[in-house]
């Protein structure tokens, strides 16, 4: 239990919350723009449904105008990153995010939710008390990080059912799973060349590679020693993905939970830029 208090309660560098409130509030943004052109189709009584589909009723669908709502949810993006009144555009783009996207969960995919369960998360966090127009007011200091830890186990779990689930597939046991997805013409950002695509050989090292690089990352990202490998492959993993596949902001959204296994003091100095002071003077 001490080892859990310390664990969860001791103060730490908030600063991995900070960048967390950055990252987070630009995507949300990025989220809202790419929504505008499809509000009409996907949010109002006129588009595809004419109200919240069965099953998701209840006080998260409210029936809020689609573009008001959308504006909104701009409006406390941007009180995210600047971070001003913190702990209030926070809850406002969860809850905002919520209602947006239980209005029509048909246009939905997993990047979609884990945006939003991100911006849950970081409403639990002091993620204001650095690199934020509050910190200035306050100034920056060292608080508890049990929201932070939430964050970093549901970053395991993500990877460790993703595991799990497709050990269950026929796709993934026989090593073709990568391989079919690079031939989903409608899913293609970028054309994956036929001879690469249909290769059995590359299919089987992409399927079985991207099997043990999430495996890894269940405790990788945990461990000072394997952290840093565990990003990096993280990395190679979903950036890939981001460049062949289109799958919404799956891939931009899980890379950026990394920030929460990355120390403060070790953010704080790849913030800090090179200063000339710090360049001992050349004998004349």
């Amino acid at each position: 239990m001490n080892a859990f208090r310390r664990w969860a309660f001791d103060p730490v560098d908030v600063a991995p919350m900070a960048a967390l409130r950055i990252v987070c509030g630009l995507l949300v943004l990025g989220w809202t723009v790419s929504l505008l052109p499809d509000t009409t189709a996907f949010l109002s009584p006129d588009g595809l449904t004419s109200g919240p589909v069965s099953g998701t009723r209840g006080w998260w669908t409210l029936s809020l105008p689609a573009y008001p709502a959308l504006a909104a949810l701009a409006v406390a993006a941007v009180g995210m990153v600047v971070g001003w009144h913190t702990r209030v555009w926070t809850p406002v783009v969860a809850f905002l995010l919520l209602v947006l996207q239980r209005r029509d969960v048909y246009v939905l995919n997993s990047g979609d939710l884990l945006l939003r369960e991100l911006a849950i998360y970081l409403a639990l966090m002091p993620c204001g008390d650095t690199w934020s127009l509050d910190a200035r007011r306050r100034g920056s200091r060292l608080r508890a990080p049990w929201g932070l830890r939430l964050l970093q186990v549901q970053v395991s779990l993500l990877y460790l059912f993703s595991v799990t689930a497709k050990l269950h597939g026929d796709s993934w046991q026989n090593g073709s799973a990568v391989g079919k997805a690079l031939q989903l013409g409608d899913l293609q950002r970028f054309v994956v060349p036929q001879s690469i695509a249909t290769s059995l050989t590359v299919s089987a090292v992409l399927t079985y590679g991207t099997l043990l690089v999430e495996a890894f990352l269940v405790v990788g990202l945990w461990l000072p020693r394997t952290r840093w490998l565990a990003i990096r492959l993280g990395l190679s993993i979903h950036l890939g993905i981001e460049a062949t596949l289109l799958i919404g902001w799956f891939s931009l959204t899980i890379v950026s939970t990394y920030l929460a296994f990355i120390p403060g003091p070790v953010l704080r100095a790849l913030r800090r830029p090179a200063r000339m002071s710090d360049v001992s003077p050349q004998p004349s």
